[in-house]
């Protein structure tokens, strides 16, 4: 029996799943430059910025997927909608070193809950060309949230 949120993700359209899907590859990019630029080491930038350029091709390849086989669809995402692939938030205060720690802490909540929303739209999407994407991109947030827990703690220097 599925649990609430795979519910909630069967019941989207799957139009609108892979617009809520591009919404939060679109967030998880911006987050990632964000803590590319406030990254205070070389290795922190290029982790950072490797992750940004993963989620910004996840969002083209969306959203190109959306415009061949659904050209005609346009959403206004609801707060809940949005709360499907985002925890927090989408621009997170990294002013301090504790809000910074807090940051990671909201996006890796965030992509492990994104990584949630491609394993149970995968299971009930009928576009079965979508399921490679699907189980790659679920896969991907799982091991950016694994990533983000091994960073070793970064100097700060505001």
């Amino acid at each position: 029996m599925p649990n609430d949120f795979e519910g909630m993700v069967g019941a989207l359209s799957e139009a609108k799943a892979l617009a809520i899907a591009a919404y939060g590859e679109s967030v998880a990019a911006y987050r990632y430059r964000t803590l590319a630029e406030k990254a205070t080491t070389d290795q922190h930038r290029a982790v950072f910025v490797a992750m940004a350029e993963e989620e910004q091709g996840h969002h083209a390849a969306l959203k190109d997927i959306m415009a061949t086989r659904f050209p005609q669809s346009d959403f206004v995402l609801s707060p809940e909608d949005k709360d499907l692939v985002i925890v927090g938030s989408r621009m997170l205060d990294m002013s301090t070193e504790d809000a910074f720690r807090k940051a990671l802490e909201l996006i890796y909540d965030s992509e492990r809950q994104t990584g949630r929303f491609y394993a149970a739209l995968n299971d009930v999407t009928s576009l079965g060309h979508l399921k490679p994407l699907l189980k790659e991109m679920a896969d991907e947030c799982f091991e950016h949230a694994a990533r983000l827990k091994s960073i070793p703690p970064m100097p700060w220097s505001g």
